[in-house]
């Protein structure tokens, strides 16, 4: 039985107690690579084995652990994504299977075809491609559930109705789209115009202009959207979560998302990168053990996303371009949002 955690008062005092915490590990970390490193906090540079990187490990683990305890509800449902009958279920293995793949390539890759890496993840490369294309299928799936999405109808969450809030998020994914084909210029090959000089990729968008910056905000949103969001939702109030579970995927989404936590070298010393890595580990394995899948085929991801970010640190620098592992971190968040676009337009397909 499912036990409402926020009749508690305590129990929800100390959410926030250690929400609270792993923030001020973060806070912690950047006064100290300020004051006693010299060092920005969004700097990226070949992984940091001194003492200063050992110093932000440790806050990362203490981070981490008091975010993994901060939504981890104190029951779960029986997982149950992978089990939808039809096109929705295969379809959500499939993508889990590709996404888990991509990083079992890449880690070969690095160690005996660098060349090859670089060029599967430049523009139009074969990762590149599936990428973009994994995008668009979502873009699909999300405007496929607006125009037919049932359970949509009357649904309003804080007064705004359900509908107008997944043409919303159609219309994110749809400049993500654009962001990453440059606004079609890898297909149709324009020059860059006047406006756009100073780009990182010399090229038509604007994430490159800050893509440091850019990158920490996208991946702390795939981060808390498909990992921290389908847990915390377990402990929501019931009529609340009722309504937000047309839109939150269940717990073990976690299950398909998890792949987004790996895939550093040159940010791993960014500390909240860091922190969402052994949070997600950590949370993978707390949920193999709840659910009793630690002998399933489910162990074999979490094998998978420790082994292949201790191998990219290993042969990181291995890479030709030095940007290559974390195009593959990107991957895995656009396979997260084909997923969730996939259950989205499922769960919400009828009343």
């Amino acid at each position: 039985m499912f036990m409402d955690t926020y009749s508690h008062p305590d129990r929800v005092q100390q959410r926030l107690a250690l929400l609270a915490l792993g923030a001020a590990t973060i806070a912690a970390s950047l006064f100290i690579d300020m004051a006693l490193f010299d060092r920005t906090f969004l700097s990226e540079a070949d992984p940091d084995w001194q003492v200063s990187g050992a110093i932000r490990t440790v806050l990362s683990l203490i981070g981490g652990m008091a975010i993994v305890f901060a939504v981890i509800p104190d029951s779960l449902p029986e997982p149950r994504l992978f089990r939808n009958a039809g096109v929705a279920g295969w379809g959500l293995g499939i993508i889990a299977l590709i996404s888990y793949s991509v990083h079992i390539w890449t880690a070969y890759a690095l160690a005996q075809a660098p060349e090859a890496l670089r060029g599967a993840v430049a523009e139009l490369g074969p990762i590149a491609l599936l990428q973009e294309a994994a995008i668009a299928a979502a873009l699909v799936f999300l405007l496929v559930a607006v125009a037919t999405g049932d359970a949509l109808r009357d649904l309003k969450i804080l007064g705004v109705p359900g509908r107008l809030l997944a043409v919303g998020m159609a219309l994110a994914v749809l400049v993500l789209l654009l962001e990453e084909t440059s606004y079609g210029q890898h297909y149709f090959g324009w020059g860059t115009p006047a406006q756009f000089e100073g780009n990182t990729q010399q090229e038509t968008n604007l994430h490159n202009f800050y893509t440091i910056r850019f990158e920490m905000i996208y991946y702390g949103v795939a981060f808390a959207a498909f990992i921290l969001a389908p847990l915390l939702l377990q402990v929501l109030p019931g009529q609340l979560r009722g309504k937000l579970d047309h839109f939150i995927p269940p717990a073990d989404f976690t299950l398909l998302a998890m792949p987004l936590v790996a895939g550093m070298y040159a940010s791993w010393n960014i500390m909240p990168q860091q922190m969402m890595f052994f949070a997600g580990i950590m949370i993978f394995a707390i949920l193999l053990l709840r659910w009793r899948l630690a002998r399933s085929p489910a162990m074999l991801g979490l094998v998978i996303i420790i082994a292949a970010q201790v191998l990219y640190l290993i042969l990181g620098s291995n890479q030709s371009s030095g940007y290559e592992v974390a195009e593959i971190r990107e991957n895995s968040i656009c396979f997260a949002l084909l997923g969730y676009s996939v259950w989205f337009w499922h769960r919400n397909r009828r009343l």
